[in-house]
């Protein structure tokens, strides 16, 4: 693809082990290059892993450009839920993505979203692109894990080298509390909001809270659903919080976007409940938020 797709995604694809020993396709990328497929983007992916996962990725997004930096393994993670509560566990590990990766003719994409799930996204990839609309999901980079493959949060110790990048931070709640180490979550929040000009935090199904540059924080609540598998979900969130502003939604009225394309993922197993636009449409005619 010598033109720029219109949504450029950089991170792993992953495969996630299941409780009965199979695998799922998965990781930001995955979520967020099925969800711009399906609501009629170009895509692009740059990833890295074995031909098993390009071509998993090539048949469940039929069309999308993908450059992978070949691995011996993929990127594997376990996941046990209990509580609302997530232990993951990294099994193997793809090969680092740097700058170098990136196609010259993509670094100007309508959209640009680094989503690595394993710190396997380099700082300078954000300095590279020139996307209208640059953002990113910080989970991988505060991920460490140990001997075991048992996961557990680090600073994110790239920060200063990627925020003044981007346009738009998306985390959850999660997130800010291993970035936050001990310290109040607000602060960590408020740092992240001095440099990015929109930081969303999301928080599952009580919704998100957006910040932009010279205003309050504000909560948007998240629809009323039956949650089944969270899994994807805030990918989903992001995916669509750029695709919104991309065809000239507000910042407010793309949360409430993002939030209908979400309510649909968590009500169905791994990727089976991406929505389309139509369903998305109907959700938000529906209303049926959350208090």
């Amino acid at each position: 693809m010598q033109t720029p797709p219109d949504f450029l995604v950089i991170g792993h694809i992953t495969q996630d082990l299941q409780p009965d020993g199979s695998f799922q396709l998965g990781g930001t990328v995955t979520y967020a290059a099925l969800l711009a497929s399906r609501l009629g983007l170009s895509v692009g992916v740059v990833t890295s892993g074995t031909p098993r996962e390009v071509a998993d990725l090539a048949a469940a997004v039929p069309g999308a450009a993908i450059i992978c930096a070949p691995a011996p393994a993929a990127t594997i993670f376990e996941n046990h839920y209990s509580g609302g509560h997530r232990q993951q566990f990294l099994r193997a590990r793809a090969a680092p993505l740097t700058a170098a990766e990136v196609p010259g003719a993509w670094r100007s994409a309508p959209i640009a979203l680094l989503g690595p799930v394993a710190a396997e996204v380099d700082a300078s990839i954000a300095a590279c692109l020139t996307s209208p609309l640059r953002a990113a999901t910080p989970q991988g980079w505060l991920r460490g894990w140990d001997a075991e493959g048992r996961v557990y949060p680090v600073p994110w110790h790239t920060a200063d080298l990627v925020l003044p990048h981007l346009g738009a931070l998306i985390c959850s709640v999660e997130d800010v509390a291993m970035a936050a180490g001990g310290e109040p979550a607000e602060e960590v929040v408020a740092t992240w909001a001095a440099t990015v000009p929109f930081v969303i935090v999301t928080d599952g199904l009580r919704g998100a809270t957006i910040r932009q540059h010279g205003l309050p924080p504000q909560h948007i609540a998240a629809f009323a659903t039956q949650e089944l598998d969270p899994t994807g979900a805030g990918d989903i969130f992001t995916a669509a919080f750029l695709i919104a502003r991309w065809r000239g939604r507000d910042p407010l009225a793309a949360v409430r976007y993002a939030h209908a394309a979400a309510s649909y993922v968590v009500v169905a197993p791994g990727v089976s409940g991406i929505p389309t636009d139509e369903q998305i449409a109907a959700r938000l005619g529906a209303g049926s938020e959350r208090d």
